[in-house]
C-alpha cells in the first residue's frame, strides 16, 4: 500500500543541509547532486507515524539500495506491518526500511569518557578524512533545534520525541561532514530510539573499517538514539592542477593566436582544456551554467599568471544560441571544443530509455550542431568528444552511446557540407572527474592527460590568427 509520495527540490536539498548541518557538495551540486539518505529515511518514517503506534522504545533498520535523484518521483509503500520500500519507475527499489516498537533500550557498552568530549564544531566544508586514521576517528557532534524538527517532521517528532529525530538527523552531519567525510556515501543505519528521551548531542565512534571496498562503519551513543551506520569512502578524483602547473607542460606560446570558445569548461575536460589553452598562450571563452564558483578560480588563476580566460554563462539547450553567436563573433573564435553534458550516469528504464536518449541528444546532437553554426563564420576547427564506450557497448550507457554515435554522424555530415569547418572527434576513454567517481576504484585518465594531444592536435590543423 502507498501511503505517501515524495519527491525533492535543489530547495529541499538546501533546506536540509541547513537543519541538519550536512552541506556535502555530493547532495548540493546543480548538475550531480543525490537526496541526503537520512532525509530520505525521516521523510517515509514521517509518512510511516502519522497515526503511529506508543511504545516507549523503536528498532529501525534501512539499507540505501540506491541514491534518489533530485525530482524523482518516489513512492512510500507499506509492505507489512513493520516494513516500509521507497521505490521508483514502479517498483526499483531505493531504500528498504524495517521499523518495530521495541520494550525498552538494551542498554549500551560503556565507551571511555573521552570521546565524548571531543565535540566537532558546526563546518560548512566537509572534511576531506584520509583512509589512513580512518579506522580511530571518534567524536561527538550537537543535534539541529527542536523548533526546526517539529516543524520538518512534525509526525515523527510526536512518535519519536523531538530530540530522537533531530538525533537521526544529525547523523548526516556526521557521515556526510565529519567521518568519513566529504567521500561518503550512505549504506545503511541501524538504530534503536529511545522514545522522548532527552539529549542535546550524539557521541560517535569508528567500529570498523575494510579498505577492500572502503567501507567505514561508526557507533553512535546518545540517550535518545544508539546504533550503526555503514557508509562507504569514495574518494573523488584529485583537482585540476593550477594554470602555472599544465603550463609547465606546454610551450609559453604554443598556443598563442587561439582563441578558443570551450562550451561547458566549467569544470572537468573543459576546464583542462581551458587551462591548456591559456597555458599556451592562447585565450579562452568558457560557458558555464551552474558553476560560476569553478569559473571565477579558473579566471583567478589565469589573471595571477598574467594570461587571460573569459567566461559567458549560456545553456546550450535552453538559451537563444543567437546569444552564443554574438559572443563568439565579438570573441572572434577560431576553435570550439564542446564539453556540454547532463548527468552521464543516471537511472534509466529497461530496455531502451525514450526520454534519458532525448536529453542527451539535446546536448550531444541537437545543442552540438546549434554550437557549430553559431560559431563558424568562415574558418573553423571542432572538437567533438565521443566515447570508448561504443566499443565497450554497455548495457548501462546505451543511450548515452547512442546519442554519442548520432553526434559522430552528425560531425562527419556537417563537416561535409559546410566549407570552412574542420571537426575532430576522438573516443576518449573514460576520463577522472566528479561524474565518473565511483566507490570501487576504475581506471581514469586525468583530464589534463587526456586533452594535450587533442589541443596541440587541433592547433596544428588549424590556422589562428589574432
Amino acid at each position: 500500500m502507498t501511503i505517501a509520495t515524495l519527491q525533492f527540490t535543489l530547495a529541499d536539498q538546501r533546506a536540509f543541509a541547513r537543519l541538519s548541518g550536512d552541506f556535502n557538495p555530493l547532495h548540493l551540486d546543480p548538475i550531480a547532486s543525490i537526496v541526503h539518505g537520512m532525509h530520505l529515511l525521516l521523510r517515509a518514517l514521517d509518512a510511516h507515524v502519522r497515526r503511529g503506534p506508543a511504545a516507549k522504545g523503536w528498532t529501525i533498520s534501512a539499507g540505501f539500495r540506491r541514491p534518489a535523484l533530485p525530482g524523482d518521483s518516489i513512492a512510500v509503500e507499506r509492505t507489512g506491518g513493520d516494513r516500509l520500500a521507497l521505490t521508483i519507475d514502479a517498483g526499483a527499489p531505493l531504500v528498504d526500511i524495517a521499523i518495530q516498537p521495541a520494550a525498552a533500550d538494551p542498554g549500551a557498552e560503556s565507551w571511555p569518557a573521552s570521546i565524548g568530549r571531543v565535540h566537532q564544531r558546526a563546518r560548512r566544508t566537509p572534511r576531506v578524512r584520509p583512509w589512513a586514521g580512518m579506522a580511530s576517528a571518534h567524536g561527538a557532534i550537537a543535534f539541529p533545534g527542536r523548533r526546526e524538527i517539529r516543524r520538518a517532521f512534525p509526525h515523527a517528532a510526536r512518535t519519536f520525541g523531538a530530540d530522537a529525530v533531530a538525533a537521526i538527523a544529525a547523523v548526516s552531519r556526521l557521515i556526510g561532514m565529519e567521518c568519513p567525510g566529504r567521500d561518503a556515501l550512505l549504506s545503511a543505519v541501524d538504530l534503536h530510539i529511545t522514545g522522548h528521551a532527552g539529549a542535546k548531542h550524539l557521541t560517535w565512534r569508528v567500529a570498523r573499517t575494510d579498505a577492500r571496498f572502503g567501507l567505514v562503519r561508526v557507533e553512535i551513543m546518545s540517550p535518545c538514539l544508539r546504533g550503526t551506520i555503514d557508509a562507504f569512502w569514495r574518494p573523488q578524483p584529485a583537482p585540476l592542477p593550477g594554470i602555472e602547473a599544465v603550463a609547465a607542460h606546454v610551450q609559453p606560446d604554443e598556443f598563442a593566436g587561439q582563441r578558443a570558445l570551450i562550451v561547458g569548461g566549467s569544470r572537468g575536460l573543459g576546464a583542462a582544456t581551458a587551462l591548456l589553452v591559456a597555458g599556451g598562450g592562447g585565450i579562452p571563452l568558457v560557458t558555464f551554467v551552474s558553476g560560476a564558483a569553478e569559473v571565477a578560480a579558473l579566471r583567478r588563476d589565469a589573471r595571477r599568471s598574467g594570461r587571460r580566460i573569459d567566461t559567458l554563462r549560456f545553456d546550450i539547450v535552453t538559451d537563444p544560441i543567437e546569444r552564443l553567436a554574438r559572443a563568439s563573433a565579438r570573441f572572434g573564435a577560431t576553435h570550439l571544443y564542446y564539453f556540454a553534458t547532463p548527468r552521464i550516469f543516471t537511472r534509466r528504464r529497461e530496455p531502451f530509455d525514450t526520454a534519458l536518449f532525448q536529453r542527451f541528444a539535446a546536448f550531444y546532437v541537437t545543442g552540438f550542431a546549434n554550437a557549430c553554426a553559431a560559431a563558424s563564420t568562415g574558418s573553423l576547427d571542432v572538437f567533438y568528444p565521443s566515447s570508448v564506450a561504443l566499443d565497450e557497448r554497455s548495457r548501462d550507457l546505451i543511450e548515452y552511446s547512442t546519442a554519442k554515435a548520432a553526434g559522430e554522424a552528425l560531425s562527419a555530415m556537417l563537416q561535409a557540407a559546410t566549407p570552412g569547418l574542420r571537426i575532430l572527434v576522438r573516443r576518449l576513454p573514460r576520463v577522472a572527474t566528479d561524474q565518473t567517481a565511483s566507490i570501487v576504484p576504475v581506471p581514469a585518465v586525468n583530464p589534463v592527460v587526456a586533452m594535450l594531444p587533442i589541443v596541440r592536435e587541433m592547433h596544428r590543423t588549424g590556422s589562428p590568427s589574432e
